[in-house]
């Protein structure tokens, strides 16, 4: 069974949602009404093409799961424009006719000039409250430095459970107010500690703070470069959170959020 196959027959109940993890940091959302929100995929190999002089430091160790243009996501949020979270390559094969989008200033502004329906793309900045149709779309601060002032943070309210999608950030407490204050169900965090990102030290101790109950990693094992070792943070969550149960999702596989 592949992977489109696997997520059409994949069972989500009122009070649940399916979390796939699409390999870098993507994750596809089923909900209980069918609807795939998709997060920050990355399908094809524009990192290397678009950064020739770092040679295989980017290139694509890992197939995507399935092809671009038959992913059919009714939401896409994308949650800043560096190209291993805004595929340039995939973008116009991921929106589709009903596909509506959901990201910052300069990712649109790219989406433009690339002749993207810009009646499907809506311009979020932080604090923004957008309602889905099957739960409430917040964004929040993410610390990525210089290298994208405008990244976001997704927070997504199911009603039985919140899920809390972090982006590329540091463990920068003071930016991460509004996520420390919600005490998200479910955490997903990057573990890569490269490009001013947290390691998995840094995201055991930030899933402890969070109060999650479920921290799904993420961010590594796509690119040499990238680094990103998935033992530190199965080494440190448990003295750092000892309540969060750590979940290690492989391409392709999911997670059944519940209440």
């Amino acid at each position: 069974m592949d992977f489109l196959e696997r997520v059409a027959q994949y069972p989500v109940a009122d009070g649940e949602a399916g979390i796939f993890w699409l390999g870098q940091a993507g994750f596809l959302i089923k909900t209980a009404g069918g609807r795939r929100i998709v997060i920050d995929p990355y399908f094809s190999d524009c990192v290397r093409r678009l950064i020739p002089e770092e040679g295989d430091g980017f290139k694509r160790l890992m197939p995507p799961v399935c092809r671009a243009q038959d992913l059919q996501p009714d939401v896409l949020l994308i949650s800043h424009e560096h190209n291993d979270h805004f595929d340039v390559d995939a973008v116009e094969d991921l929106v589709g006719p009903h596909t509506q989008v959901y990201t910052n200033a300069p990712v649109a502004e790219q989406m433009a000039r690339m002749g993207v329906d810009m009646g499907q793309v809506h311009v979020l900045r932080k604090g923004d409250r957008v309602e889905l149709e099957e739960c409430g779309l917040l964004t929040v601060d993410c610390d990525h430095g210089e290298l994208a002032p405008e990244a976001l943070g997704f927070l997504l309210d199911f009603g039985f459970a919140r899920l809390y999608y972090a982006g590329d950030t540091a463990l920068t407490p003071q930016r991460l107010q509004v996520p420390l204050s919600v005490h998200p169900e479910v955490a997903i965090l990057p573990i890569n500690g490269a490009f001013g990102n947290m390691d998995g030290v840094d995201a055991a101790k930030y899933a402890g703070m969070l109060g999650c109950r479920v921290c799904i990693p993420c961010h590594f094992w796509t690119f040499p470069l990238h680094h990103g070792d998935p033992q530190q943070i199965l080494d440190h969550i448990p003295a750092a959170a000892p309540e969060c149960r750590l979940v290690l999702l492989c391409q392709g596989e999911a997670y059944r959020m519940t209440r």
